[in-house]
């Protein structure tokens, strides 16, 4: 399969998801589920999953009402970074050693750097309603 139709097939699945909350909450368990399968043997991978934690509490954020203020598209996109990241054929797929997840670890940091100033926005809120 091409990766511009992975990508498109993964895309219309978030955008499915986005429909259903509880498809949504399932989501999100799954991805806590593949987080503790990935190793975190450096400080890169310690980082990247970090970032992929953080996302989660965004989306379940969204999800529980906590935090509204993500547009549509980048909300979208962090749900798409989340299917992706689960998802076990994508463009490089996840059982070849080494090389598995860093497609989906470099998916899930562009669409973070894409969207830095919601994620910044979201950070601060965090911060502020969490202590």
């Amino acid at each position: 399969m091409s990766e511009r139709r992975i990508y498109h097939r993964l895309l219309e699945r978030a955008k499915a998801l986005l429909k259903d909350q509880d498809k949504i909450r399932q989501l999100l368990i799954n991805v806590g589920e593949r987080l503790k399968k990935v190793s975190e043997n450096t400080e890169e991978s310690k980082s990247t999953l970090s970032e992929i934690k953080m996302m989660v509490r965004m989306v379940r954020a969204h999800v529980t009402g906590a935090y509204r203020a993500f547009s549509p598209v980048s909300l979208l996109m962090f749900v798409f970074a989340l299917v992706y990241f689960i998802t076990p054929i994508d463009v490089l797929p996840d059982f070849i050693p080494a090389l598995g997840f860093t497609d989906d670890l470099t998916v899930v940091l562009l669409i973070l750097k894409r969207f830095s100033a919601d994620v910044e926005k979201y950070r601060t809120w965090e911060q502020t309603n969490l202590t």
